[in-house]
């Protein structure tokens, strides 16, 4: 197993990828993103092109940003349901989508690390040379590897 971060390569630690990310089209509305989220243990949606392409990322904060800009905005609980179900309804993932950060295969883990601090996220898109989203690498399996290598490496 290896320990250093600069030589092991996101490949190397394959086997810790999280495949079963939450993907959707960039065009799904917010409704059924925020259902996805809803019924699942993931925070995000990681949106998809045409193609299959990785094009944004979605957080629940994002929808449910969304959602207080709104109740700040109406007063009115009969107004407010409505407005609700036009925005869910009405805006699509591509609208509140964000740049997604991800790396490919052969990235060192030095250089994941330092883009997940860099970005202030816990995971980050795994996509391959088509730029298609192949799984998520979450900062926990990374230590984990890490320390469990240390340790047989002092062994």
């Amino acid at each position: 197993m290896k320990t250093s971060l600069e030589k092991t390569t996101v490949k190397d630690i394959a086997y810790l990828m999280n495949t079963s990310c939450l993907r959707a089209n960039s065009g799904a509305s917010l409704e059924k993103l925020a259902s996805m989220i809803c019924i699942s243990d993931r925070y995000k949606v990681y949106l998809e092109n045409e193609d299959g392409q990785l094009v944004g990322v979605i957080q629940a904060k994002q929808i449910a940003t969304k959602m207080l800009e709104l109740s700040r905005r109406e007063s009115d609980e009969q107004e407010l349901l409505p407005a609700i179900a036009y925005v869910l309804n009405f805006f699509h993932g591509q609208d509140l989508a964000e740049e997604p950060v991800s790396v490919q295969p052969n990235t060192p883990l030095k250089d994941v690390i330092e883009l997940m601090q860099l970005n202030h996220i816990r995971e980050i898109a795994v996509v391959d040379g088509e730029h298609r989203l192949t799984g998520v690498l979450e900062a926990k399996s990374v230590l984990s590897h890490y320390l469990q290598a240390k340790g047989a490496a002092t062994r």
